[in-house]
């Protein structure tokens, strides 16, 4: 096979009720779609968050090779962009979305999941927590924080054992208030996770960590600034509460000194920036060796939620002689519950939990497919076409 060609869909739908992290209020949501279609007319797909525009300069040198050689293709990308650092912009996530579109495609050819591909499932069924509890315009004025605590119970109701809510966004004490009302309301058996946004500098954020120890907080995202790996380093020393991060990292080589310097307790490499399902499965064999808890991110579609879920099935349990138990030793994603008008729209089957686990697809490929109505209602610009 060889690749004829790479279809680029800029999709953007916009939010009816906007919410709001501690940086800004998102008023829409979006992706880029990425179609890799070879000669014979099989497709895979991919996505990421850069400009066609870009995408398309970077990605022009793939067309002509066989989408069977992930590793060749993926370092046409990123290699020859290595020196002077940048392979760490767009080189990145064009070879993530490139990569995860070819696994998709040779799975397709091929008649197998993306995770026989892989080396094969150890497991039928990743755990997942929601991701949500951002602030509302109703939340900002309301100091019983109804529209938080409304959504948690539903969460809990729906069976997720996790959820992750947003800080940094109010006054410390308001955010700490925040933080307690949400235990109170979920009990003692849900796990709840805060996720800053860079939002503090360290001082703020180890009184932060502090004053929410109490609360049974499993982790701390992105406390400061992702890039001030010394700011984050004392935080995690300092922080009675674990912290996370990573998800702005690109390639194994941020990974890795993430994971040399012991920067994060956590690592969360996103799929769509780090290089892919080939990058995404070599940062958790790193992580392995380091010790260190391997959670993909995840904020995007269902298309890179389900090559997370391929990358997840086939990863080691670490440290592998304890019982398996998620949070601890055993693989968590990320489920974002948040409104997404592409998301919701774009991919069939759309992806549930039950009981707090999504189940691994079966079918080829990446096991989803692409409604080609979503495409064109959420489209804002002509399709870009690399050939």
């Amino acid at each position: 096979m060889k690749i004829e060609r790479i279809e680029l869909h800029q999709l953007v739908g916009k939010i009816d009720a906007p919410y709001k992290s501690s940086m800004a209020w998102k008023t829409s949501r979006g992706t880029l779609a990425v179609r890799v279609v070879a000669e014979d007319g099989t497709y895979g797909w991919g996505e990421t968050g850069v400009d066609a525009a870009g995408f398309a300069d970077v990605a022009q040198g793939v067309i002509g090779m066989n989408p069977e050689n992930f590793g060749s293709i993926w370092q046409s990308i990123v290699n020859t962009r290595y020196q002077g650092g940048g392979y760490a912009g767009i080189a990145s996530n064009v070879a993530s979305a490139v990569d995860m579109a070819l696994y998709d495609l040779v799975g397709k050819a091929r008649g197998l999941p993306v995770y026989e591909l892989l080396g094969g499932k150890i497991r039928d069924k990743i755990c997942t927590y929601a991701t949500g509890l951002f602030y509302t315009e109703n939340d900002v004025n309301d100091p019983t924080w109804r529209d938080l605590l409304d959504e948690a119970q539903a969460h809990a109701e729906a069976g997720f054992t996790g959820m992750k809510m947003k800080i940094g966004g109010l006054t410390l004490d308001e955010d700490v208030d925040r933080v307690h009302a949400l235990r109170r309301q979920v009990g003692d058996n849900i796990r709840i996770m805060v996720d800053a946004n860079e939002a503090y500098d360290p001082a703020t954020a180890i009184t932060m960590s502090r004053r929410i120890a109490d609360a049974n907080v499993t982790w701390f995202e992105e406390p400061t600034s992702s890039r001030a790996l010394d700011d984050n380093l004392l935080i995690t020393t300092k922080s009675p509460v674990p912290t996370a991060g990573g998800e702005s990292a690109s390639t194994r080589r941020d990974v890795a000194r993430l994971l040399r310097g012991r920067i994060f307790d956590m690592i969360q490499p996103e799929i769509v920036n780090v290089g892919g399902i080939s990058e995404l499965k070599l940062c958790a064999a790193m992580a392995e060796a380091f010790n260190v808890q391997f959670i993909p991110h995840f904020f995007n579609t269902h298309i890179s939620l389900a090559a997370i879920l391929h990358v997840l099935a086939t990863i080691s349990q670490a440290p592998p002689a304890h019982p398996k138990e998620p949070f601890v030793n055993e693989p968590v994603t990320e489920f974002d519950q948040t409104i997404h008008p592409v998301r919701a729209a774009l991919t069939e089957p759309f992806f549930t939990q039950t009981d707090g686990y999504i189940t691994i697809p079966d079918a080829p490929g990446l096991g989803i497919e692409v409604n080609e109505d979503a495409l064109d209602h959420f489209r804002v610009r002509d399709v870009v076409i690399v050939d």
